[in-house]
């Protein structure tokens, strides 16, 4: 080479690069071309001094993909562009203004909705047993008896006293003797009420269930001969005619719960079957299950047929009304977003 030019790239900041130009003719700039090379200089000092700061815009690694696609995007062909922004626009209303339902869930475990034990209201030994495991037995019903030798004894008693009293007193009537007979009035009332009370005791012998339901005490026969003391339990009978499923939901989704909301199970010894119900109960207090803290919607659901066992397991939802389809589909999200937000900023 044996011609070389070079004019500095810089402004009022500072330099910023220098501009050479080399060529084997060793006159090949006139005045012309050296106006135009200043002209150029400026330029690209401009160039580069704005590259130089677009580098040094906070995020630009996170803009520049944004960017990006905003250059592909214009650099398609209108009708395509117009396409596009009307799809986003309907995706955007659906989002805000389409209502879809919102369902919690959780593991379920069914428990009976009423049960009550058979207790005995005197001490005595079961002498009978009148029925058996998964029977049905109505309220009132004799399902056991109790030794009542001892109470028929007394009842014995009673009567034979209550009949002499009345003899006394007819005998002193018939004699006009007022005193007399008033005296034994007295004694047979007295009798007769002794007589009521160990009727009564005589039938305590007998247990009956407090409430319709099945006989849920295995082997329950096997009483039989078995001393029974005050508060001792005989069987148990639970109400099978409604059963409570409890549905584990994620202390997150506590808010939704409400009392008279409709639910749902799917219990395993069933999969293609699904019982419905409505929420009797939200627990007051939470529970420890595996790694998180679970409260319990108590779904009341009919079981006329007796289906549903108590013990059985399954998966249930709770109906949380309707929200917008952005809401039901990006709530966990959001929540995960703001927690995180108020954990590092305290909004």
């Amino acid at each position: 080479m044996r011609g070389f030019y070079a004019t500095p790239l810089s402004d009022d900041t500072g330099r910023v690069g220098i501009l050479g130009l080399e060529s084997s003719d060793p006159d090949f700039l006139s005045t012309a071309h050296l106006e135009i090379l200043q002209v150029l200089a400026g330029q690209a000092t401009v160039a580069l001094r704005n590259a130089q700061m677009y580098k040094e815009v906070p995020f630009i690694s996170v803009l520049e993909p944004v960017l990006e696609r905003k250059r592909k995007f214009m650099a398609l062909e209108k009708r395509r562009r117009t396409l596009i922004m009307i799809l986003a626009a309907a995706a955007v209303i659906f989002l805000a203004a389409f209502p879809l339902p919102l369902r919690v869930d959780g593991d379920a475990v069914v428990a009976p909705a009423h049960s009550s034990k058979v207790q005995p209201e005197v001490e005595g030994v079961v002498s009978r047993v009148l029925v058996h495991e998964g029977e049905k037995v109505t309220q009132g019903q004799v399902i056991a008896e109790l030794q009542d030798w001892e109470y028929r004894s007394a009842l014995g008693q009673a009567q034979a006293k209550y009949q002499t009293a009345l003899l006394h007193m007819n005998h002193a009537l018939a004699g006009n003797d007022g005193s007399e007979a008033g005296i034994q009035r007295v004694q047979a009332d007295y009798w007769k009420s002794e007589v009521d009370r160990a009727s009564a005791r005589l039938d305590q012998t007998k247990l009956r269930p407090p409430i319709d339901g099945t006989i849920a005490t295995p082997h329950v026969e096997d009483m039989t001969g078995r001393r029974l003391q005050y508060g001792d339990s005989f069987a148990e009978v639970v109400d099978t005619s409604r059963v409570l499923a409890d549905v584990a939901i994620d202390y997150t989704d506590t808010s939704l719960l409400r009392v008279g909301a409709a639910g749902a199970v799917k219990l395993n010894s069933y999969p293609t079957r699904t019982f419905r119900g409505v929420v009797e109960v939200v627990s007051p207090v939470g529970v420890v299950q595996g790694e998180s803290r679970v409260f319990f919607a108590r779904v009341a659901i009919p079981n006329a047929d007796g289906a549903i066992r108590a013990g059985m397991e399954g998966r249930g939802k709770v109906s949380a009304g309707w929200y917008p389809a952005g809401y039901v589909i990006f709530r966990h999200a959001g929540i995960w977003i703001y927690s995180h937000l108020w954990s590092w900023f305290g909004l």
